[in-house]
């Protein structure tokens, strides 16, 4: 069983929140883990997840700032602004060199980006990657999706962008996932509001094919059946071939709902194992 809290730290753009999980009774020095959301959710898709591996180590997940409770930057941010408050956080935690040492990192779809910048950039924070769901595409398709942003979507009477989202999270769920559950992360991912598109526009601006094969830090992509399993694929195959790499087959939808055991077990398989 997990002990288990939220809080806040300073961050360059103001207060960020997170959630934290850490065991009931020591259980004796693995690698603290943070975990970074993907778009437009917050930290509290990693509600589960995070309680099953504090049952064993400090766990971690941060709200990226302008999602979740997090502050927002006051103009559009880039990846690099997304991983350095990344840092700041950690930092304020008492984490990196002259500290408590790294932390292994967790990040799903935007939080593979996350997780990959702040992994290069601070590399005293971060042990190990593990990654999920890598938003590979081509230049041409990236693109068309930073053309079609709603950069000036305005919010309406009809809360047609709202009940879009409602559709997408709860209405069209798994049946195996309570529909109270889905409104929760249905209520979170609506707080950036007409913002929401803010951290897109870093993904498909992120040099990804460039910065991913730069990681030294041994890397780990545990992967579902869902949307980006293809783009995931092509990933390992071109720019990280030497990633330990394991398909979940079993889930396609609602991930972090439904694979949250299995995403637990590989993860502890591997980050527990001595580096060669």
């Amino acid at each position: 069983m997990a002990n288990y809290e939220r809080g806040y730290v300073r961050g360059g753009f103001g207060q960020i929140h997170y959630h934290r999980a850490w065991p009931a009774i020591e259980s004796g020095g693995r690698t603290p883990l943070a975990f970074f959301h993907q778009n437009h959710k917050s930290a509290f898709e990693y509600d589960m997840l995070l309680r099953e591996m504090g049952r064993d180590r400090e766990a971690l997940a941060f709200d990226t700032p302008g999602y979740g409770y997090s502050d927002g930057p006051p103009d559009v941010p880039d990846m690099g602004d997304y991983a350095e408050a990344m840092a700041d956080a950690l930092s304020a935690l008492g984490f990196g060199e002259g500290g408590n040492g790294p932390v292994d990192v967790f990040g799903l779809h935007t939080g593979v980006l996350i997780a990959t910048e702040l992994a290069l950039t601070r590399p005293d924070l971060v042990r190990r990657v593990v990654m999920s769901g890598i938003p590979y595409r081509s230049r041409e398709r990236r693109q068309e999706i930073l053309a079609a942003l709603p950069r000036d979507q305005e919010l309406t009477n009809d809360g047609a962008w709202i009940m879009d989202r409602w559709k997408a999270l709860v209405a069209d769920r798994s049946e195996e996932v309570p529909i109270k559950r889905a409104a929760q992360v249905f209520a979170e991912a609506i707080r950036p509001l007409d913002k929401h598109w803010h951290a897109y526009d870093a993904v498909w601006n992120y040099p990804l094919a460039q910065r991913l094969p730069m990681l030294t830090q041994p890397v780990a992509i545990l992967q579902t059946h869902e949307l980006l399993l293809e783009d995931t694929r092509r990933a390992h195959a071109e720019l990280l071939p030497q990633a330990h790499y394991v398909e979940i087959p079993e889930v396609q939808v609602n991930i972090l709902e439904l694979a949250w055991k299995q995403f637990a077990r590989e993860m502890r398989l591997w980050l527990d194992t001595p580096a060669p």
